[in-house]
């Protein structure tokens, strides 16, 4: 006979909690060796501090760079990682200015110890300005040090780096408010202690990195599940009306030959804006992965220009619009792919031939300023609401008021994304009641950087702007000369009095083009 065993509780994981925050007790030392070992113990327990907080990755490295600071008496530490992607941190408190911080980083990385082919490769690091968590939740405030007082905030900044060879290609910085202390960083900071912070940097930073890239892919995930279902739903839409109207004409429901001939063409119409639609989401698919080929080259503004008005003439033409170009003379070149220069260009103007009503004008424009090739295409629409610009240039959204007019909602992406992978770029200017100016910038007659192409952009978007303000006054006081000449009275303008005794005079408009006085 077997006696049964009793039951046995099941077992229990051991609970593992995080170590209490490290309290400065000893104040003090009477040798220079135990004061250093004193220092490091310390300096690795607050690490150890910072590193096992709950707070975010971002938060522990804004802790480490304030924990460093305070080690050495600075202001500010930043840190410039120079491995596959050059980059520098520098940490802030929340409310803080960032103006010293920004200085910082920048003198880090201009600074910094490298060859001159390196740095040419690399350009300038982008600056990154960490706000973490309050420095009483991650950082016990340490026993003031005699070496590391530094001066108040008022005092001007001096800097003083510190490379960390066993880090790799990792510089600390830090500013002080004397060059005393600047001078003083090696020995405030001696190698071993270095190398702890170099450590606990690199754990820290790993998981930032792994923290950005994970946030990256649920970005990019969001962003795919909602492009999925928003093409779903721009596919769904036209084919639930073309299968209406072709079970309606299968079913023998339409008797008149004429309305079975309009259904037959809404349909046609139907099949073509899908196919529009599905050859624009292939284009869009070849320009996210890469694959889209560009053939870069010098090509004549004129030409192009020239070329898409006369394509879109018959167009403007059926809608009673007038179409108009003010190109430079042939021999003034951009660099692009001329192709897809002109691919954009017929959809911006397509699209101004669209909302702009009959009687109204198109214009393509063109220029050299510099550096860059400016092209703009003005139109006399109803403009574009400030809160709307940068929306029509994200995909399949499109302005309440267009619903009416038929497109697929991807023509400006594709459009801005060809310009940007050209090296260019595309905006928009515009005023409510005064029309809409689209702006693509490109490489003039040799490659340029980044920085010149969007400050000619922004500095063409302010003049478009003030152009559009400008024609509103100009299409009010049109409107006003021809109420006078139907029997208002005729009052002088400011500024058009002459000499006492002599009539006031009328300050003469320059000629405008025949415009619609409502919209």
């Amino acid at each position: 006979m077997i006696e049964p065993r009793p039951g046995r509780l099941p077992a229990q994981p051991p609970a593992v909690t995080a170590p209490r925050p490290m309290a400065e007790r000893r104040s003090s030392h009477r040798r220079a060796n135990d004061r250093m070992d004193h220092r490091e113990k310390v300096l690795l327990a607050r690490a150890l501090d910072v590193l096992a907080s709950d707070a975010d990755a971002e938060a522990r490295l804004a802790g480490l760079l304030r924990l460093l600071a305070r080690t050495v008496g600075a202001r500010h530490a930043a840190v410039l990682a120079d491995g596959i992607e050059r980059r520098a941190a520098v940490a802030v408190d929340a409310g803080e200015a960032t103006d010293r911080a920004e200085a910082l980083a920048a003198w880090l990385d201009a600074h910094a110890p490298r060859s001159r082919a390196a740095r040419a490769a690399s350009g300038l690091a982008p600056i990154s300005l960490i706000v973490g968590a309050a420095a009483s939740k991650l950082e016990p405030a340490p026993v003031p040090d005699p070496d590391t007082a530094g001066a108040g905030d008022a005092a001007e900044p001096h800097y003083a780096m510190l490379p960390i060879p066993s880090a790799g290609d990792v510089i600390l910085g830090f500013e002080f408010g004397s060059a005393r202390d600047a001078d003083k960083l090696e020995h405030r900071l001696p190698a071993q202690l270095a190398r702890h912070a170099a450590v606990a940097l690199a754990l820290v930073t790993e998981q930032l990195a792994t923290e950005r890239e994970l946030a990256i892919l649920r970005a990019r995930d969001g962003e795919r599940t909602l492009f999925v279902s928003t093409v779903a739903h721009e596919l769904r839409t036209p084919l639930t009306g073309l299968r209406g109207y072709l079970e309606l004409i299968l079913d023998g429901r339409v008797g008149d030959p004429d309305v079975e001939r309009d259904f037959l063409e809404r349909s046609r119409g139907i099949v073509g804006s899908m196919g529009n639609l599905v050859d624009d989401l292939l284009e869009l698919s070849q320009i996210e992965s890469g694959t889209l080929g560009l053939d870069i080259g010098p090509f004549s503004i004129a030409e192009a220009g020239s070329q898409v008005a006369a394509n879109l003439l018959p167009i403007a033409i059926d809608r009673g619009v007038a179409l108009r170009t003010s190109l430079p003379p042939r021999m003034r070149v951009a660099t692009a792919d001329r192709r897809r220069v002109e691919q954009i260009l017929t959809n911006l103007a397509a699209n101004a031939l669209k909302f702009t009503p009959s009687g109204g004008s198109v214009e393509i424009s063109g220029r050299v300023d510099g550096l860059v090739a400016i092209l703009v295409v003005r139109d006399d629409g109803p403009g574009i609401p400030l809160e709307d610009r940068e929306r029509i240039f994200e995909r399949f959204q499109r302005m309440a008021s267009h619903d009416r007019i038929t497109g697929t909602g991807l023509g400006l992406p594709i459009a801005r994304d060809l310009a940007r992978r050209m090296d260019g770029d595309l905006g928009v200017a515009s005023v409510p009641g005064g029309g809409s100016s689209f702006v693509l910038v490109l490489p003039g007659p040799a490659p340029v950087e980044p920085n010149v192409v969007l400050g000619a952009l922004d500095l063409t978007l302010v003049d478009e702007e003030d152009a559009l303000d400008e024609r509103i006054v100009r299409r009010a006081l049109a409107a006003a000369g021809r109420e006078v000449g139907s029997g208002g009275l005729l009052r002088p303008l400011a500024g058009g009095a002459g000499r006492p005794g002599e009539p006031a005079r009328l300050r003469a408009l320059p000629p405008i083009h025949p415009e619609p006085t409502s919209e």
